[in-house]
């Protein structure tokens, strides 16, 4: 772990590994995945790292072992072998063989900003020859930390090998989420008294005022499609749900109603809105009309008590969200073609504030124990034997709100 004094704010950066010149060592932010076994592994595609260095077999395979689609093998036991030969700084040449005997299938060379993001390039690549699916590795995650003492913004990559601060306000600052174009996050934050809805440019470092209304200005989330962004905004009352054709633009009042409205979600194709609501006493989640505001309740019938959907961003049928299940929180998804929902995660820690990484089948969410601390996980939803897994250790602090990001 690097700490580095830059304008007055102390950047953390975090590396599990890295090529030539960065250490090699076992940190303390490394997570060492013990083998999955049993039904699940039936299920997986196994494969061996062939030719890969030795300095990246570490981070490729927690790739592997995060994933659960995969699963590391010997060479005579597995169906594919990867190699991942360096050929440059952050330039790497992967090689994809199969077959018996294994013969090459695909060979490429690819390079990034670090030598971290290449491995997460190529392992994305792999994934999609392999599995025929979209990877994830190569996004970006905003959350919170309180790292520092107050909770503060972080940026890390997918699945928080590295990380820095991005805000070092000591204020209450919450609800971070990426502008549709990944250089910016929206967030809220009380830096000058009440709270605001803020943008920060991760390019310039600039931090705009997106509402500053009278009243509390919560959330804002901007739609996947175009610049339109949703505001929870309580300027003439209660939160109510407001929309702007752009940041800069004065929004809208969409819902109009005596109850409390929160956390926004847009569908994958922009055109739709799921909120949450108390209008029948206790909150439950909703489909608002873009056009006139009016709300259409979910029938997720789960619980009493639902919140924080996430729009699944391949299966349009599918939103995961939080519920209040047998004492505890826990992360549930229903689905509007079936109208059925379903548990995901189970046990005596609360599971909350879900958010989809782009393949639509891995879920990072928060996971807090009886006690208050707070980190984040990711669950394959592919498969009901797979488990959560950890993505940080106590040395990234509490972590909470993850915002993932990757062009689509």
């Amino acid at each position: 772990m690097n700490v580095v004094q830059k304008g007055g704010v102390k950047i953390l950066i975090i590396f599990i590994l890295g090529f030539a010149g960065i250490s090699l060592g076992q940190s303390k932010s490394t997570i060492v995945l013990g083998p999955i076994e049993g039904e699940l592994a039936r299920k997986q595609v196994p494969l061996d790292l062939g030719n890969t260095l030795p300095g990246i077999a570490p981070l490729a395979s927690r790739a592997i072992n995060v994933h659960g689609g995969l699963r590391l093998e010997t060479p005579k036991k597995s169906k594919f072998s990867i190699s991942l030969i360096q050929q440059g700084q952050n330039s790497l040449q992967l090689t994809i063989a199969g077959g018996l005997p294994k013969k090459p299938l695909q060979s490429i060379t690819l390079s990034g900003e670090s030598s971290i993001e290449t491995v997460f390039k190529a392992m994305d690549l792999a994934v999609v020859e392999i599995l025929g699916i979209p990877g994830f590795f190569s996004g970006k995650l905003s959350y919170l930390s309180d790292l520092g003492g107050k909770k503060e913004i972080f940026v890390s990559n997918a699945l928080m090998s590295s990380a820095r601060p991005q805000t070092s306000f000591q204020k209450i600052t919450f609800n971070p989420s990426w502008d549709n174009q990944g250089t910016g996050i929206f967030f809220t934050s009380n830096r000058k008294v009440f709270n605001n809805v803020y943008h920060l440019d991760l390019t310039s470092r600039k931090i705009s005022t997106i509402a500053s209304y009278k009243g509390s200005n919560l959330r804002a989330v901007q739609n996947p499609r175009t610049q339109q962004v949703a505001l929870i905004l309580s300027a003439s009352g209660n939160p109510d749900v407001w929309l702007a054709e752009t940041a800069k633009s004065r929004p809208r009042k969409l819902t109009n109603n005596r109850s409390n409205e929160s956390g926004p979600c847009w569908s994958p194709d922009g055109r739709r809105m799921i909120v949450t609501s108390d209008s029948r006493g206790k909150p439950q989640l909703y489909e608002v009309s873009l056009s006139t505001g009016k709300l259409m309740r979910i029938p997720t019938n789960i619980s009493s008590h639902c919140t924080e959907a996430a729009w699944n961003p391949v299966d349009a049928n599918r939103i995961a969200f939080t519920a209040a299940v047998g004492g505890n929180f826990q992360i549930c998804e229903y689905n509007f073609s079936s109208r059925k929902s379903k548990i995901l995660t189970r046990g005596k820690r609360d599971g909350m504030q879900p958010a989809w990484a782009i393949d639509g089948r891995h879920l990072y969410f928060t996971e807090r124990s009886s006690s208050g601390p707070t980190r984040i996980m990711i669950l394959d939803t592919e498969f009901e034997e797979a488990k959560p897994i950890m993505l940080h250790d106590a040395s990234f602090g509490n972590c909470s709100q993850v915002s993932f990001y990757k062009p689509s």
